[in-house]
């Protein structure tokens, strides 16, 4: 019957849409719901009048055609997604090519670092460099924003901080006399990197930053921190404390004067540098991860070796952000002098 087979129609799934125009001699309202109820499209009682049947098929016959039309431009934009994401992941590919490969190997200091990119795309990048015998660059960066525009400039800064002809590196220069190279101190690098990167007029990106050069022989560190999470040290004999930094992000004022700090590590000491991916996470109610977590999750892996413990932080903030995961960036950069 009509039932019958507007159902096995129905249970077909064709590819294009079947058009059901139900005759019915019946009156019967019940009758008219359960074919509709079937997949019918529209219905007509009999005796139907020619008329009044042509223009029902005319009408379904638009919507056939609109449907084609609307599976024709889904089908064109699958094609460009498809295309989209393969040329993200192409670029993710490039960004994570720019993440430490291996980390330098120095008697005596500990190097680790853990990073996750809460899209395909990352406004974090972070980095250790060696300058020369005796001196690392470490750094972390966290471009505002997410996807495209933020990652574009991460790639582009990052390019800057790790490129080794001393024509375009921001981190070392010829010496005056011409007698080799010299590292440029860092208040000097950022300082740099803000006259680059200024916010135009619309607003635009801007980036919080931490640069830092580390004396292996002396132990010092000399950093600047351009608006970003303070950094966490961990010592054998105080408290954990998070050292001063702030100050504002690159590219909010052109002749802002970025303060240099100096920090005399001693043995076991550890720093942990990290974006605000870290502190930010918010929980399902949410609630922030703060600082106060930060410090209670590193008191806790104190024991653990350098490597495991900066991984169990950032499993500790995607356990705190549950199944939706870290809604930013998350970058942490650890350092340990043994």
């Amino acid at each position: 019957d009509s039932i019958a087979l507007i159902e096995r129609i129905r249970e077909r799934h064709e590819r294009r849409y079947v058009y059901v125009i139900l005759l019915t001699a019946k009156k019967d309202t019940g009758d008219i719901v359960r074919g509709m109820e079937a997949g019918a499209d529209d219905f007509l009682s009999k005796p139907f009048d020619q008329d009044e049947l042509r223009v029902r098929v005319n009408a379904g016959k638009r919507i056939i055609e609109l449907e084609q039309r609307l599976a024709d431009r889904n089908a064109q934009l699958q094609a460009v997604n498809e295309h989209m994401k393969r040329d993200l992941e192409a670029a993710a590919a490039v960004q994570q090519s720019l993440l430490p490969k291996s980390l330098p190997d120095v008697p005596g200091i500990r190097l680790a670092w853990s990073f996750r990119p809460c899209e395909v795309l990352a406004g974090d990048f972070l980095n250790v460099l060696r300058l020369d015998q005796r001196h690392l660059a470490l750094y972390v960066a966290d471009v505002s924003g997410h996807g495209v525009v933020a990652s574009l400039l991460s790639v582009t800064i990052s390019h800057m901080l790790t490129a080794q002809d001393a024509t375009a590196s921001l981190l070392m220069r010829a010496q005056p006399a011409g007698s080799g190279m010299e590292i440029v101190p860092p208040k000097e690098v950022v300082s740099e990197l803000n006259r680059r990167f200024q916010m135009d007029e619309s607003g635009g990106s801007y980036f919080t930053l931490v640069y830092g050069v580390l004396d292996v022989e002396t132990l010092e560190f000399c950093y600047v921190s351009a608006g970003h999470p303070p950094i966490l040290r961990l010592s054998h004999r105080r408290e954990p404390e998070l050292l001063e930094g702030g100050g504002f992000a690159v590219g909010w004022d052109t002749d802002f004067d970025f303060d240099q700090h100096t920090l005399k590590l001693t043995a076991g000491d550890r720093l942990c540098i990290y974006s605000d991916g870290v502190p930010e996470a918010l929980n399902g109610k949410l609630e922030s991860f703060t600082n106060e977590r930060l410090i209670d999750v590193c008191r806790r892996e104190r024991s653990q070796d350098l490597r495991t413990a900066t991984q169990n932080l950032l499993r500790a903030v995607e356990q705190w952000c549950g199944e939706s995961g870290p809604q930013d960036d998350v970058s942490i950069l650890a350092v340990e002098v043994a």
